[in-house]
């Protein structure tokens, strides 16, 4: 049946509408910038002091990391395999809120001067967290640019050889002008080509953060603000809700996840593994630590007791080992060699070697110690070779 003139030109008008809201982040983000005067030094250290900042706004975090689902840390390589949206409100480093969005799904993640809450709405729970948690993997609000971005520096400063850091051109964040630099690490056993931050010239609040392997002509993590505003959120906004009604409540302490670790009696790690020390994980009462891997956020606070999970090395060459059941050794195995992961024969056991542009991943069983280790970070595969040769053989005390 023909269409009508009128009706074809009211569908023309609809579809050149979607066709502008469409393009019109990409359109906003080639709008022309004024050079912002600010030194690449100034910058940098603008970025590491923007923590007093506040701002709210819609995150778009993607990934192409390439791993498998490993067990033990599949939330993790979700977050590193794909795109994850980010609601973010932020008032200060002890008052904040992110909400992890999905489809049919929704974590708001609340931090307060007493702890942090989180609301699972897809479980109908709010869950209180009190204390500072002995032992955390990564989770999407690490994943906010400005966190992302001073964890990055800080790793940068910490590195040695120290990594290049230059300054480039500047660009639109969302709506805003956005200074950039580039953090080229110098240490050639780091997998991380380089690093881009954009972030306001003058509070030096991250915007895009863009982490290149080497070898690859894309980013193979990206978070960036699609909507950002300055200034501190309503309070109601950042005010946790209260179980009621069918809203299941329950609270967590630091001290019930330090019992439960240690509960699950892990096996001991080395001090030193591939020539590197071991940096966070140490056994030692009344102290606490930061561990970043490679910028994505994981954080540790020792216990007493060997927790079964260290970090080795420094800087961008930092990696993580963690020791898991023979159960969860054999499925990481099976799936790290699905995803095209290679057998490795090793003096005291095998293991299984998987590569990626970004990261490296092992799985290490050694039959003769009755211990299985899983090692993951942003090093040439070849470090990770070394310290599975050495966890193999390792009989600990």
């Amino acid at each position: 049946m023909p269409v009508r003139r009128g009706r074809w030109w009211r569908w023309s008008v609809v579809s050149a509408g979607v066709a502008v809201l469409v393009a019109l982040p990409f359109a906003i983000a080639a709008w022309p910038v004024q050079a912002a005067a600010v030194t690449t030094a100034q910058l940098a250290d603008r970025i590491a002091a923007s923590a007093a900042t506040p701002y709210q706004g819609f995150v778009l975090s993607s990934g192409i990391a390439g791993l498998p689902n490993l067990p033990q840390v599949s939330d993790v390589i979700a977050l590193l395999n794909g795109e994850t949206n980010l609601r973010a409100y932020y008032a200060s480093p002890k008052k904040w809120r992110v909400d992890q969005i999905g489809p049919g799904t929704e974590r708001d993640l609340y931090q307060t001067a007493s702890g942090q809450v989180l609301w699972d709405f897809g479980a109908n729970r709010v869950t209180s967290i009190v204390g500072e948690l002995p032992v955390r993997l990564p989770r999407g609000s690490d994943l906010v640019p400005p966190d992302l971005a001073r964890r990055l520096l800080a790793v940068a400063r910490a590195s040695v050889p120290p990594p290049v850091i230059t300054r480039l051109p500047d660009r639109r964040v969302a709506g805003h002008p956005a200074a950039g630099i580039r953090i080229a690490p110098a240490d050639k056993a780091a997998t991380v080509d380089h690093i881009d931050i954009w972030a306001d010239p003058e509070t030096g609040l991250g915007e895009h953060v863009a982490i290149t392997g080497r070898g690859a002509s894309a980013p193979i993590l990206e978070t960036r603000f699609l909507d950002l505003s300055f200034g501190t959120p309503d309070e109601a906004t950042l005010t946790p809700p209260n179980p009621t009604g069918d809203v299941e409540g329950s609270v967590t302490t630091a001290g019930d996840v330090n019992s439960a670790l240690k509960s699950l009696r892990p096996g001991p790690l080395p001090s030193t593994l591939a020539g590197k020390p071991r940096t966070v994980g140490t056994p030692v009462q009344g102290t606490t630590g930061t561990f970043v891997l490679g910028g994505t956020g994981i954080s540790f606070v020792p216990v007493i007791g060997d927790t079964g999970v260290g970090a080795y090395g420094s800087g961008f060459t930092e990696f993580l080992v963690l020791s898991v059941n023979r159960d969860t050794g054999q499925d990481a195995s099976n799936r790290a060699i699905k995803a095209g992961g290679l057998p490795v024969i090793l003096t005291g056991g095998q293991g299984v070697l998987l590569s990626t542009s970004l990261f490296s991943v092992m799985v290490v069983s050694s039959p003769q110690a009755r211990r299985t280790y899983l090692l993951v970070g942003l090093v040439d595969s070849s470090l990770l070779k070394q310290a599975g040769e050495e966890l193999a053989a390792y009989r600990g005390r």
